[in-house]
């Protein structure tokens, strides 16, 4: 499904073949190279490259004689972006016929790309072998800086050194983490609230206090549409990139709602139901109860000039295609918000998109398709399965129906079916194809997400073999957390859980109850244990809120004075 900039443009004019293995027998079969445009629906310098270079006469008759253009979009096919992705969109990828990889670049103005393309024929008209030995060597050494590191012990000393990397980049001036750009890295929120919980010390929960109210006040967060940026070019939030991803906003969502958990402080509440009113509004429609994916702003026309100088005159765009993965992770935020905030609505389309989701998205054969509303379909890729099936497990702790954890365990047997590595690890993909996609990957943010689901499965369903699976994914990357910054949070966060036997605690009471959320707040804050798992059960006709603690084979409770829950767990 091919997308060009909203502004006047040619880009069309190229022959742009979908990625698959049509294109690339086409290209052998006629001894043509392959050039692959990356690009993203929301990337400006992607709509500024149509508007330009792709709009250009002369690489039109070039691309199109010598060349078989693939367009590719990142969130229609992260398989291939993770790939491809050379620090960024566009990346124009050049391959061989056989597609073995040349070389890369990014933005490139039409002049330089007219003659980097008149290159590229010249020399593969002259002397097309030494082409295709350049394009196998690098192949060859790709492969070969994939060499696995040996295997380390999973202890709790990568968990504590995760921990200081987090720490070490939290920015106490402006809040998040690094720089100079400024990304949300809501994993990263997550992890220190985790910590704080476990250990109590309340500089991580402060730090993330700090982030989310500086993010707030700063021109990331859209005072005029609502909705938070991607992230921002400067470190103190001021110069942000308009576009904002449904991921984006599921993950924030989370954070703002477990930090009202944990502080009762209102302004976060206030700024979660925001971020709610702002999905059910611009990213909504009457049509299905499903999240659409983006919302993107650009200039009607193309002025760099007025673009230095502002203030900017936009037009909202809308990716309305639904997203497997980035709906499932609404579904988990909307959950939350029902028993926290007492939210009905949030329950009622949560399960609406559940549904939607497994009659519109489920593979025949297993897994998850990537998303609707074009052709055609993409699937086995591990994060749909993975997502979609911690959706269901956070329905079933929450809801109590037994078919969302049954269908979370027909996806986790679909995961370890389809993408389980022999060596360790679960693959991204389980369908390869042409080129770089021969070859499925374990990718560590992917597999700490996995550990994750693997974790809450066999906390909710008491089948300790899940630990063993998510033991699985985290095995093969012995160091590979000191390469991710903060985005090795999330696979700190799911090693201290593995580290640590499920502390089941059961809430009864009304959804929304003051007293529900302050017993729910010393329930994580005071029991200092490292795998807190909380369930939700609804009972509004109850006098009191009360929680059951259950640890093995041991019950605790009913407990309904929060002060008595340490003391209880102590003694039993």
């Amino acid at each position: 499904m091919h997308r060009f900039s909203p502004r006047a443009n040619r880009a069309h004019l190229v022959q742009w073949r979908e990625w698959g293995e049509a294109a690339f027998q086409e290209a052998r079969e006629q001894d043509k190279p392959i050039v692959v445009f990356l690009t993203a629906f929301w990337c400006g310098y992607c709509q500024q490259m149509d508007e330009t270079s792709l709009s250009n006469t002369n690489i039109h008759a070039l691309l199109n004689a010598f060349f078989i253009p693939i367009r590719v979009e990142e969130s229609q096919r992260p398989d291939v972006d993770l790939r491809y992705n050379q620090d960024g969109w566009p990346t124009i990828a050049f391959l061989t016929p056989v597609g073995d990889p040349l070389f890369s670049v990014n933005y490139t103005a039409p002049e330089p790309f007219l003659a980097l393309l008149v290159k590229i024929v010249d020399a593969h008209q002259r002397d097309s072998a030494t082409l295709l030995e350049t394009g196998a060597r690098n192949r060859a050494e790709a492969l070969a800086r994939q060499s696995k590191e040996p295997p380390a012990r999973l202890g709790p000393a990568i968990v504590a050194e995760i921990a200081g990397m987090v720490e070490g980049l939290a920015d106490t001036a402006h809040g998040g983490y690094g720089g100079p750009f400024k990304f949300l890295h809501t994993e990263a929120n997550d992890f220190l609230l985790y910590l704080h919980e476990v250990t109590g010390e309340t500089s991580h929960l402060d730090h993330v206090a700090f982030t989310l109210e500086n993010m707030r006040q700063s021109r990331l967060y859209d005072n005029n549409d609502g909705g938070f940026f991607r992230y921002s070019s400067k470190p103190d939030w001021q110069e942000p990139h308009p576009e904002k991803l449904l991921d984006d906003q599921a993950g924030l969502l989370r954070n703002y709602l477990r930090t009202y958990l944990l502080t009762g402080q209102g302004v976060y509440r206030e700024i979660a139901e925001a971020l709610i009113h702002y999905l059910n509004t611009a990213l909504s429609s009457d049509s299905s109860p499903c999240f659409f994916g983006c919302q993107d702003y650009v200039r009607p026309e193309l002025d760099l000039a007025a673009v230095r100088q502002g203030p900017m005159t936009l037009i909202s765009l809308i990716d309305e295609l639904v997203y497997c993965d980035a709906n499932a992770r609404a579904v988990s935020a909307y959950l939350d918000a029902w028993w926290i905030l007492g939210r009905e609505d949030c329950k009622i389309r949560a399960q609406q998109i559940l549904e939607q989701l497994w009659e519109t998205l489920r593979v025949p054969d297993g897994g998850m398709y990537h998303y609707t509303g074009g052709e055609p379909p993409v699937s086995g890729l591990l994060m749909d399965n993975v997502m979609m099936g911690t959706a269901l497990l956070d329905a079933y702790g929450v809801c109590g129906d037994y078919v969302y954890l049954a269908r979370a365990q027909h996806l986790a047997e679909d995961i370890v079916r389809l993408h389980c590595s022999p060596e360790g690890g679960f693959f991204d993909i389980s369908e390869t194809g042409p080129a770089n996609l021969k070859i499925p990957m374990t990718v560590f943010t992917q597999n700490a997400q996995t550990a994750i689901f693997f974790v809450r499965l066999a906390d909710l369903s008491g089948d300790i073999a899940y630990r063993k699976l998510a033991h699985w994914g985290l095995k093969p990357f012995p160091n590979t957390h000191r390469h991710h910054d903060a985005f090795a949070a999330g696979f700190g966060q799911v090693l201290g859980r593995l580290l640590a036997l499920p502390l089941l605690v059961t809430l009864s009471g009304a959804p929304g109850d003051p007293h529900l959320r302050q017993l729910a707040r010393a329930a994580l804050t005071q029991l200092r244990h490292g795998d807190i798992v909380l369930r939700f059960q609804e009972d509004r006709k109850c006098e009191m809120t009360t929680a059951i603690l259950r640890i093995g084979d041991r019950q605790i409770g009913p407990i309904n004075d929060s002060a008595e829950l340490s003391p209880a767990l102590a003694t039993a």
